[in-house]
C-alpha cells in the first residue's frame, strides 16, 4: 500500500515538475521503504539510490557506498587475482623452457641419469676419504692403546687427532646423506618435468615405478625429531652395530661409533653416525658398510649377510617395514 501511495504521488510529482528541474531520487532506508524526493537526506547518501528523469525514467543508479569490510575483501580477491596470474605466467614461462630443453622423454631421462651419475662420483670420492679417515684413526687408536698398555699417558695432540679423524668421519658421512637426499630431489623434479612434458605433448602417462615411490632414499638412514627420541634411537642403533660389526667397537662417542677395519675378507665393519639437524632438535642415524679391499671383500659386501644388516636397520631402530618411510 505504501508503495502504491509513493508511486502515486511520483506520477502526480512528474506531471507538475517544469523541465528544467533536475529530476527526482528513488532511495530506500533501513527499514527497507522506497522513498522518492528532490533530495537526499545526508544519512542515506552513502545508501544508494537511483536518480529520475522529470518523467520518471532512470537516468542513472548510485550504488550504495562499500563497508570497509567489502573493501578489504576486494583488495584480497585482487591479490589473490593477480598472485594466481602470475604463477600461471611462471608455469608458461616453464612450459616453454621444458619444451625448448628438451626434444622426447629420453632427453629427459638423460639428463636425469646424467645429474644423479655427477653425484654418485662425488659420494665415490667421499667414500674414499672416509677409508683413508677410518685408517688413519685405526692407527691413531692403535697408538694411544700402546700407550696406555705401557702405562704412558696419551698425549693431547694425539687425543685431538683421533677427535677429528671422527668428525671428518661424521662430516663426510653428512655429505653423503645429503647428496643421496639432492638425488631424490632430482629424481622427483624430474619425474615432474616428465609428466608435464608428457601433457603438453599430449603423450600416454608412463606407468608408475613404485619402487622408487614406497622406498626411502636409503635403508641405512633413520630420522628422529627431538633429544629424547634421538637417545632412544641412537642407543638402540650403537646396539645394533655391537650385534652385527664383525670386527670389535674401535671408538664410540655421542655423535660417532667406528668398528675396527675388515681385516680378513669376511669381515665386516660399521661406522655409525649421528648428524644433527642444522635448523631443529632432530638428527638422522646413518649406517654405513666397509669391507675388504679385495675381490672377495667386495664380494662379501654385495653379499646376503651384508644386505641384510643395511636392510634390516630401519626396522630394527623404528619397528617399522625398512620398504617404507618414515
Amino acid at each position: 500500500m505504501r508503495k502504491s501511495i509513493a508511486l502515486s504521488l511520483l506520477f502526480l510529482l512528474a506531471g507538475s515538475i517544469s523541465v528544467g528541474h533536475a529530476g527526482l531520487y528513488r532511495w530506500v532506508d533501513e527499514d527497507g521503504n522506497v522513498h522518492y524526493s528532490d533530495n537526499i537526506p545526508p544519512e542515506h547518501v552513502r545508501s544508494g539510490h537511483t536518480e529520475l528523469s522529470d518523467r520518471g525514467l532512470r537516468v542513472k543508479t548510485v550504488p550504495a557506498a562499500k563497508t570497509n569490510e567489502e573493501v578489504e575483501q576486494e583488495q584480497e580477491l585482487e591479490r589473490l587475482r593477480v598472485q594466481q596470474e602470475e604463477l600461471l605466467e611462471q608455469q608458461r614461462t616453464a612450459d616453454r623452457v621444458l619444451l625448448r630443453t628438451f626434444r622426447s622423454e629420453d632427453d629427459i631421462a638423460m639428463a636425469r641419469d646424467g645429474k644423479i651419475a655427477s653425484i654418485d662420483v662425488m659420494i665415490g670420492v667421499t667414500k674414499n676419504n672416509i677409508r683413508l679417515q677410518q685408517e688413519k684413526h685405526a692407527r691413531l687408536i692403535a697408538e694411544a692403546a700402546d700407550l696406555e698398555r705401557a702405562k704412558k699417558p696419551v698425549p693431547e695432540h694425539l687425543v685431538e687427532n683421533i677427535a677429528q679423524a671422527e668428525r671428518m668421519i661424521r662430516d663426510a658421512y653428512a655429505a653423503i646423506v645429503a647428496r643421496e637426499e639432492q638425488k631424490q630431489s632430482i629424481r622427483q623434479k624430474f619425474d615432474r618435468d616428465l609428466g608435464r612434458f608428457r601433457e603438453l605433448k599430449d603423450l600416454p602417462a608412463a606407468e608408475p615405478e613404485p619402487a622408487r615411490e614406497t622406498r626411502p632414499p636409503l635403508h641405512n638412514i633413520v630420522t628422529c625429531a627431538d633429544a629424547t627420541e634421538c637417545s632412544h634411537r641412537w642407543a638402540k642403533a650403537t646396539a645394533y652395530v655391537d650385534q652385527h660389526s664383525t670386527t670389535r667397537v674401535q671408538s664410540s662417542s655421542a655423535t660417532v661409533v667406528i668398528t675396527a677395519p675388515p681385516v680378513t675378507e669376511r669381515d665386516l665393519s660399521l661406522i655409525l653416525s649421528r648428524i644433527n639437524d642444522e635448523d631443529g632438535p632432530g638428527a638422522s642415524l646413518f649406517l654405513d658398510l666397509r669391507c675388504s679391499r679385495t675381490a672377495r671383500g667386495r664380494a662379501a659386501c654385495e653379499g646376503q649377510e651384508a644386505q641384510s644388516i643395511i636392510e634390516g636397520f630401519r626396522s630394527a631402530i623404528t619397528g617399522k617395514d625398512a620398504t617404507r618411510a618414515e
